[in-house]
């Protein structure tokens, strides 16, 4: 953990860092994907769908352990090409199909980030309001994706907007190795996401009114009644007029 903290960034991510990100995912959500080549997978165990008509979710995932070192990840993290977009997005769709309630011919991708060997996606529809995530292990310049975990979560209705200025908590998923991915709404003039938690600085990807964001630690634990309990988290704001909202809450 230790080599994991000296990673921090020590000054908040700038405009210009953000703006790089969101044009790498509209490149990469308007490009055709090019056929991709990927090496068998490796079956997971996953939970299914949640359905509620909060805006936030809990899924604690019951993924068997692969011992994959997290060791490369960056707290900032990197657009993916069409074609790496392409190549994880199809493994990433194969283990989504045990989501029963999750229609995949529906689903858009609507954020994809690459941080060190692995990359995250979100999937996503609206009315009902339905997602799913994928993180996946591919060394960069590989045809190569393993260690593939998927999770999904659905609404009643439609997802909630984030206020102009604002965001929301959205779904957020624990696995086994003390690894945490989260995601939600970002509102209008809402240019970054930054995520500081147990002395970790993650800057969110956020593009289209959504936001993504993992990290090698626990969102989540066990008290001693067996509940979970949030991991302290603080989140700074950064706006499109390149003001800076430090702990921001987020929007009810």
């Amino acid at each position: 953990m230790k080599s994991l903290r000296a990673l921090d960034v020590a000054t908040p991510p700038t405009a210009e860092q953000y703006e790089r990100a969101a044009a790498g995912l509209d490149r990469i959500v308007a490009t055709p994907p090019d056929p991709p080549r990927r090496t068998p997978l490796r079956t997971w165990m996953l939970v299914p769908a949640l359905t509620a008509a909060v805006a936030v979710l809990l899924l604690v995932v019951p993924w068997g352990s692969s011992g994959r070192a997290y060791a490369t990840w960056t707290p900032v993290p990197v657009p993916l090409s069409s074609g790496e977009a392409a190549l994880v997005g199809a493994a990433c769709k194969d283990q989504m199909r045990i989501y029963k309630s999750f229609d995949l011919d529906r689903a858009e991708l609507v954020l994809a980030e690459r941080r060190g060997e692995f990359v995250a996606m979100v999937y996503r529809y609206d009315n009902p309001g339905s997602e799913a995530f994928c993180l996946a292990h591919n060394l960069p310049g590989t045809d190569d994706v393993d260690d593939v975990k998927t999770g999904a979560s659905g609404s009643s209705a439609p997802f909630a907007k984030a206020p102009a200025g604002r965001f929301l908590e959205g779904a957020l998923a624990v696995l086994p190795e003390g690894v945490s991915i989260t995601e939600g709404a970002a509102g209008e003039g809402v240019a970054g996401l930054t995520v500081h938690t147990e002395g970790l600085t993650v800057q969110a990807t956020v593009h289209d009114g959504r936001w993504v964001a993992w990290w090698p630690a626990k969102a989540l634990v066990k008290d001693g009644d067996g509940k979970w309990r949030d991991v302290p988290r603080t989140y700074d704001v950064l706006l499109d007029d390149g003001r800076t909202v430090k702990n921001a809450q987020p929007a009810s």
